[in-house]
């Protein structure tokens, strides 16, 4: 049994996402917002952006924004602040799922109040983040992240 996590740019033959997960680059000082799962999640110790499930009848970006205030208190004024970076299509042994990348870009750090899921934060660089144990797939889902915002920044 495949028990790796496969994260592709275009969709794989035969792809049946059980749910759809938004995530939020939150940037800083061109510091990255990074939050430590909490024992009893799936990975914890290990880093993440904020993202969780898209609920029903939901959009990705009201997910996404709501998923980053549950996650972190952070509130965002308006939702037309997050950027769409794209999407990934994650394979995990138990499930697929779309993995939709938003970024917001905010002119200092606000105060964060974790929620239960996490248990420590950090800003850190783009050099920082290769020190830390991410989440599995965070590692192909940050390149990406750098690759299209790159792109996105030369628009």
């Amino acid at each position: 049994m495949n028990l790796e996590t496969h994260v592709y740019e275009e969709k794989p033959e035969g792809f049946s996402p059980k749910v759809e997960v938004a995530a939020t680059y939150v940037i800083v000082d061109d510091k990255l917002l990074l939050l430590e799962l909490a024992q009893g999640k799936q990975e914890p110790g290990f880093w993440g952006v904020p993202a969780g499930k898209i609920e029903f009848n939901e959009t990705v970006v009201k997910g996404a924004f709501r998923e980053l205030f549950e996650e972190t208190g952070i509130q965002v004024s308006c939702e037309s602040l997050f950027c769409s970076i794209g999407q990934l299509y994650i394979r995990k042994p138990e499930m697929d799922y779309t993995y939709h990348l938003f970024e917001i870009v905010l002119d200092k750090q606000p105060v964060i109040q974790l929620s239960s899921e996490h248990t420590r934060y950090k800003w850190v660089s783009k050099q920082d983040v290769e020190k830390l144990p991410l989440m599995k797939g965070a590692k192909k889902a940050l390149d990406f992240y750098h690759t299209k915002r790159h792109l996105h920044l030369e628009m």
